[in-house]
């Protein structure tokens, strides 16, 4: 039997009145927040593991970000102009 652990979060009040209202909503609002939740989590547990050897520095990492940024940026920029 897989054990489940609950969790609350904190939604506008419109939403939570709207979720409260209709069962199948609220079922469905559950359903993706507990599917994004564990992506997530997998997503982040997945990248530390592929960086725990890694001997870059924050000031290295934000710099690769800087640059792979910018290339993405060039390729859209690129991509608009055709």
């Amino acid at each position: 039997m897989i054990m489940r652990k609950v969790i609350q979060i904190k939604v506008p009040e419109e939403i939570g009145v709207l979720m409260d209202s209709d069962p199948v909503l609220k079922n469905i609002v559950e359903k993706i927040v507990e599917r994004d939740v564990i992506e997530y989590i997998l997503t982040i547990l997945t990248m530390d593991k592929l960086t725990s050897d890694s001997t870059l520095t924050e000031e290295e990492i934000l710099e690769i970000d800087k640059k792979i940024k910018k290339i993405i940026r060039e390729r859209i920029e690129n991509e608009i102009r055709r």
